[in-house]
């Protein structure tokens, strides 16, 4: 990393938009105490998981009123005094002190009924007052224009009326949910509707019908408010000193350059064609035997990729799902990660939690004996609980200045079914893949040994963030590890079949080509509109779409950047950032694990490797460090495309 970079992320900002939020809804969110437990004291663990609405407000106001002591103090050192032990020791300290106290403020918001670190340069320090105030309405006027878009997406309320003969081969319980009106069935133009008709109806026209009508969502007005969003965002870039928004967005990210992720996209691109051709053609060939020698559209891609699965996938998803209890998946995979990275995982019983059936856990290293940290596993369904599976991190591992060490401590949540009546709860299996996922979020957090917690816990750049737990949902379609983690339901010592893994694994590969070339167009189109200024959005994706697509045409009347939320909030010039995560995760794995999954030697060194650094050293390095050379796109291209047909 250039001593710049290094320079630039040394120091940063506490989290002041985070608490902003936290007292914007204190009144909202808070969850009223619940102490059935006794509170036992947790080596290292300092943060607090149970507060009511009255702890929240004065603990909010004890951080704001800390925060704005120590930068005032920062803030009034003369230029020519500045030091480490003035400037950054009083930072560092208050990072670690506030971090786990803001996530306790935060924390009940999502398990009843992070903030985002800045660099100060990225957020306007050296611009005069006038300049920074013109950065605030600009970022003020992007704000609106984001939530414009959303709104105009989720205010799309159209349907269509059609005959059950225009239905033809849609399952019976589909048909049923659909309102009547008129002998017709009414179609909402949500996802809900719109995937399986894409994926089930036998007529071709009504297809087409149904991707033409959902294609138009967001419509010319999120067109022209995506333009706008462009131009103010180069406005931006340009007052902080950037040539263009997309510079902005990458340069604190792997690339460093918009220049570097167009090479890398255009490479994928060119590498995925042959594959995808492939797959092209066998669609091609389906279509014809079932309607005849019709031009292939886009309407058409769902439809023969699950006609493909259905003849060449022996599968049934609905048998798979009794293979995976929920206890007997959470055990498996605890086991798994404990043999895998030499950790050892102890429950401890008799603790404060906000509810009863939250379970907490130490980690320690099986061969040292060292504490490493502490996790909650909040994963069972409950009303009023945030809904999706994810973590978070309450606290961070760092070096006090005492010289004691703070452990890290994350928090696991999920919506996992409940037990009913005796019987096991079952999980499907894109669910057991995503509890995998995050709870390697989890490993990544408590293995973190940086010394500043700035650096620690999941405070990482976004693009190498996800490279671990991509990595790690191999495991989950291998059949040594996979078998780990099942047991049919009324039988556990009965594992899922080594068949029934393959099938899983070539249905994830099936028809990888075209879905990434998909992916990848998506991905060009917000990386040129964020580079140039001045682009027709249509024209682009007019040009672009049949070079990507192998020749399919866009669908007339469509664009597809109308309706891509993803392009207009929250990864506006990174949209790149996940094809980019899976092409190292894969590197990885194809190097050092795909042929000893449970070798623990390879998993305590990438441990030490690659989790432990955190954001401490560059991303690129602790990869390329381990890998022993630069990282490699062929290993992604071949594992993606091996059992795509």
């Amino acid at each position: 990393m250039s001593p710049r970079r290094k320079e630039k992320r040394v120091v940063a900002v506490a989290g002041a938009a985070a608490l902003v939020a936290v007292g914007l809804n204190l009144a909202f969110s808070a969850v009223a105490a619940h102490r059935r437990r006794r509170r036992q004291e947790l080596p290292g663990f300092t943060a607090q998981v149970n507060l009511s609405a009255a702890e929240i407000k004065r603990l909010a106001d004890r951080i704001i009123a800390k925060s704005k002591e120590t930068y005032d103090a920062v803030a009034a050192v003369p230029l020519d005094k500045v030091s480490f032990a003035n400037a950054i020791a009083p930072l560092t300290e208050l990072d670690a002190q506030q971090f786990p106290l803001v996530q306790a403020c935060l924390l009940p918001r999502m398990v009843s009924p992070s903030d985002d670190v800045r660099e100060f340069e990225r957020n306007g320090a050296k611009l005069t007052q006038t300049k920074r105030k013109e950065m605030e309405k600009l970022r003020s006027h992007i704000d609106d224009l984001n939530l414009k878009y959303i709104q105009n997406m989720n205010d799309f309320t159209k349907f269509l009326l059609l005959s059950e003969e225009e239905l033809a081969g849609m399952p019976l319980e589909f048909l049923k949910d659909l309102e009547e009106i008129d002998g017709k069935r009414k179609v909402l133009l949500t996802s809900y509707y719109v995937t399986p008709i894409l994926e089930h109806c036998k007529v071709g026209s009504t297809r087409k019908l149904i991707a033409v009508a959902y294609g138009k969502k967001g419509g010319k007005q999120n067109i022209a408010i995506l333009e706008k969003l462009v131009q103010i965002r180069h406005r931006l870039a340009r007052l902080l000193g950037y040539s263009n928004y997309s510079d902005f967005a990458i340069e604190p990210r792997m690339p460093v350059t918009s220049r570097k992720v167009l090479e890398f996209l255009e490479e994928m691109s060119e590498q995925l064609s042959d594959p995808a051709n492939g797959e092209l053609s066998l669609l091609k060939d389906l279509k014809m035997k079932e309607e005849g020698d019709a031009q292939f559209g886009m309407e058409d891609l769902l439809y023969y990729m699950k006609r493909a699965e259905q003849h060449k996938v022996d599968l049934d998803i609905g048998e798979i799902k009794r293979y995976f209890p929920v206890k007997l998946v959470i055990s498996g995979m605890l086991k798994m990660f404990q043999d895998l990275f030499a950790l050892r995982f102890e429950e401890i019983k008799d603790v404060e939690v906000w509810h009863e059936t939250v379970r907490l856990f130490s980690v320690w290293d099986a061969s040292s004996s060292d504490h490493m940290g502490y996790f909650f596993l909040d994963i069972f369904s409950r009303e009023g609980k945030y809904g999706h599976t994810c973590v978070v991190a309450l606290q961070n591992g760092c070096m006090c200045p005492n010289g004691t060490r703070k452990v890290p401590v994350a928090v696991l949540l999920s919506q996992c079914p409940k037990e009913f009546d005796g019987n096991s709860a079952l999980l499907r299996f894109p669910e057991v893949v995503r509890i995998f996922h995050e709870f390697s979020h989890v490993v990544h957090h408590i293995s973190n040994r940086a010394t500043f917690s700035r650096f620690s816990g999941l405070r990482l750049e976004g693009d190498f963030a996800e490279i671990p737990s991509l990595l790690l949902e191999n495991w989950c379609y291998e059949s040594t590890s996979l078998k780990m983690m099942s047991g049919f339901h009324q039988d556990i010592t009965k594992s899922v079949t080594s068949e029934a893994c393959q099938s899983l694994k070539r249905r994830c590969d099936m028809f990888a080509g075209l879905k990434l070339k998909q992916e990848i167009l998506l991905c060009l189109v917000d990386q040129i509109i964020h580079t140039s200024e001045d682009v027709d959005i249509d024209d682009l994706i007019k040009d672009l779409h049949p070079k990507v697509m192998l020749g399919i045409p866009l669908l007339e009347g469509t664009s597809p950047a109308s309706c891509f939320p993803r392009i207009a909030v929250g990864y506006d010039a990174v949209c790149y950032s996940y094809i980019w995560s899976e092409v190292f995760a894969a590197d990885l794995f194809a190097t050092k694990f795909r042929d000893d999954l449970l070798n623990q030697h390879a998993g305590l060194r990438f441990r030490n490797k690659v989790l432990a650094p955190g954001g401490s050293k560059d991303p690129l390095e602790i990869i390329t460090d381990y890998l022993g050379r630069e990282p490699s796109l062929q290993p992604f291209i071949q594992s993606r495309t091996k059992n795509t047909l």
